[in-house]
């Protein structure tokens, strides 16, 4: 028997009920019989019958099995609600398969320059993937951004973008044409190759901006000149400078014991949730995820919090004070650092940034 119900029942003169069973026209199907314990496969439909009978003869029904189809439409009907979520899941995967979820960029542009320039061709998070003519929207997109070429490739739903913008060419050099090399920072000399011109500087000289620093100029040996185009490479020490003011204090960040609950949900990787009120603040956050949608509840406390001023010495205020004149002189600063210097005062601390820039 396939399909049915297996009934387990303990009980005196099981072969009498078997054929009261038999008699009642109840087919039987595999019946295995331990003691005075007796198991036996009836069919589905007349299950509800077969415990009566056992029942009015005082049986007692110790375990009801289905198999085959009633079991499943048993269970489809005592969890309901799990076709649904089927369903609801199969959905999901069906309209975010079409739908853009994620835009990931490379190349040459910033990814809020791309995301502007794909927008103005009507392409964003949330647009149908199989409406978009890709070999239409690179050329969109190349003449939005003005770049040489823009790649886009789609994986499932995410869109990825490189775009490469246009290089610049150089203009031919006249090399019959005199010029000099000057310095376009000011700093210490510490390389120096002079391969046509006269060098006007050696090595461990302090130049200013405009300083020439390898002449235009031939001399030959009988004291004539000619102007020429003056090649070489000058390399200069360069360096910026920041400082932060010592008054005697320092600041520490305290709770002011305000707080803001908002709970929101996480959809595809994005949060929905209420903005904090507080301008300056410490969260704790929580997810739980509920599978197998994908979906997940997110919980966020915020704590407001503030800035105090409390006395303190120097060398509490030390590193605080490095970090402040390091991001002053880094404010300055717009070449490579080789090396920094931290000079400690009673008025503060100096931070000085030394890097090398080559003139040619």
């Amino acid at each position: 028997m396939k399909n049915g119900c297996k009934i387990t029942f303990e009980g005196l003169n099981v072969n009498r009920v078997l054929s009261l069973l038999c008699k009642q026209g109840i087919p039987l199907g595999e019946i295995t019989r331990r003691g005075k314990i007796c198991a036996l496969e009836v069919p589905s439909t007349r299950y509800k019958q077969t415990i009566a009978i056992l029942r009015e003869r005082c049986y007692n029904i110790i375990g009801i099995e289905f198999f085959g189809i009633p079991k499943f439409a048993k269970f489809v009907k005592k969890h309901c609600v799990l076709p649904v979520i089927c369903a609801l899941l199969a959905l999901t995967l069906v309209i975010s398969s079409r739908i853009c979820l994620k835009i990931e960029v490379s190349g040459d542009y910033d990814r809020q320059t791309v995301c502007d320039a794909l927008a103005a061709s009507g392409v964003t998070v949330g647009t149908d993937l199989h409406k978009i003519d890709m070999s239409a929207l690179q050329n969109r997109l190349a003449n939005e951004l003005g770049s040489m070429y823009a790649v886009i490739k789609r994986s499932g739903s995410v869109l990825y973008v490189n775009a490469v913008a246009k290089k610049d060419i150089s203009p031919p050099i006249d090399m019959s044409s005199r010029r000099d090399i000057v310095a376009s920072r000011a700093g210490v000399v510490t390389k120096l190759v002079c391969e046509q011109g006269s060098a006007l500087v050696k090595i461990g000289d302090s130049v200013n901006v405009g300083d020439v620093l390898i002449r235009g100029c031939r001399t030959f040996n009988d004291g004539t000149s000619e102007d020429v185009y003056a090649l070489g490479r000058v390399t200069l020490r360069i360096s910026a400078s920041g400082f932060a003011f010592f008054d005697g204090t320092k600041e520490l960040t305290v709770e002011t014991g305000r707080q803001f609950k908002a709970v929101g949900v996480m959809l595809f990787g994005r949060q929905y949730v209420a903005d904090c009120p507080f301008e300056t603040y410490t969260v704790d956050a929580s997810v739980t995820r509920l599978f197998p949608l994908n979906l997940a509840v997110c919980v966020n406390v915020y704590r407001e919090t503030a800035l105090q001023k409390v006395p303190a010495t120097l060398d509490e205020c030390l590193e605080e004070l490095k970090q402040t004149a390091l991001s002053d002189a880094m404010s300055h600063c717009d070449f490579a650092v080789t090396e920094t210097v931290y000079e400690t005062t009673d008025r503060g601390v100096c931070a000085t940034l030394y890097g090398e820039v080559a003139v040619n």
